[in-house]
């Protein structure tokens, strides 16, 4: 007789593939990237984005036309993913999902030091964590420093404490950092905390050595580059990545051979390289989702190829408005 548990998984995994299968495939990026802008937009206006593009061409056009639209239908997702769960997965997910109050943070943080409208900067936002819309809503109208003081107490006020006192990039890092400390200190039954925990884990080794790898290339020390990396990584412990930021390039490339997400030879073009950890990524995640069915691992790949195709998304069409040549676009897009 299959579990409780076993059943609410089922449940889930199944709603879940259904929102899977109308991803858009790669054949149709490769269309895509065939067309003009207009015509991907109108492309999109027969997908699942048709409500959000609808809704806002009243008072938007162009690229942030088409931002607003995949920001709020990535939005709305989430949301629907996380109200078809319940029990030990509605928690696990909901963490997991706090993400985008990470996002939403640094965007309102940015926008705000930039001196943008709040409008502009509430098209940027994806309100499917804890923070809901009328609460983003709230800290648009307010001060940076009054942001900071309302979440005091909460996981990221130490992060925010900074804000003055370093530069916006560390600030940044130390919102990521309380994220995945909070994400990693949840804890369910057994089996799924492991999965959950070993996939947040994975996550934190790409964002590392991506790290890593990008301020290597800037020429930060040593001391900088340890100080930017997130702990409790899968393979790429503190230790190291303490030994990799003191490496050479080429260095770097013989140490990692055999970690999980290393399948490449040179760190030439770390764009490039980037696209390619990411792949391999999304390649893990499938085999884990594979050989657990019947876990939180296939919503939390949905969730992560989701994302890739707003991305995605967003690549092809500001690249298009603004004429850049097609192999161009296509080498930052994350094409499985």
């Amino acid at each position: 007789m299959i579990s409780r548990t076993k059943a609410a998984y089922a449940y889930i995994v199944a709603r879940t593939k259904v929102m899977k299968s109308r991803l858009l495939k790669a054949e149709d990026f490769r269309k895509l990237l065939n067309m003009s802008f207009d015509e991907i937009m109108r492309f999109l206006e027969e997908t699942e984005y048709k409500k959000e593009i609808d809704e806002m061409a009243y008072k938007y056009s162009g690229p942030k036309l088409l931002d607003y639209a995949l920001f709020s239908n990535l939005a709305k997702t989430h949301r629907k993913i996380y109200s078809v769960s319940f029990g030990d997965a509605k928690i696990l997910i909901g963490n997991y999902l706090r993400r985008c109050d990470v996002w939403n943070l640094i965007n309102i943080i940015r926008g705000k030091n930039a001196n943008l409208p709040a409008e502009m900067i509430e098209e940027t936002l994806i309100p499917a964590g804890e923070f809901s819309l009328e609460e983003l809503r709230s800290m648009l109208s307010k001060e940076i420093g009054e942001i900071a003081k309302e979440l005091e107490g909460t996981i990221y006020s130490e992060a925010l404490s900074k804000i003055g006192s370093a530069p916006m990039s560390v600030v940044e890092d130390e919102l990521w950092k309380s994220y995945y400390k909070a994400v990693l200190s949840v804890k369910t039954n057994d089996f799924e905390s492991r999965v959950f925990t070993h996939f947040v884990k994975m996550e934190i080794d790409l964002r590392n050595i991506k790290t890593i790898l990008r301020l290597k290339a800037e020429g930060d020390t040593v001391e900088e580059i340890i100080a930017r990396v997130i702990p409790g990584g899968y393979e790429l412990t503190e230790d190291e990545a303490r030994k990799l930021a003191t490496m050479s390039f080429e260095e770097i490339t013989k140490a990692l051979e055999g970690f999980w997400f290393w399948k490449v030879t040179s760190v030439q073009d770390l764009s490039r390289l980037e696209i390619e950890l990411d792949k391999n990524w999304i390649e893990a995640i499938a085999k884990r989702a594979g050989k657990y069915p019947l876990s939180v691992l296939p919503v939390l790949q949905y969730i992560v190829l989701k994302r890739v195709e707003v991305d995605n998304l967003r690549i092809l069409g500001w690249g298009k408005y603004h004429n850049i040549p097609n192999e161009e676009i296509e080498k930052e897009m994350v094409i499985l």
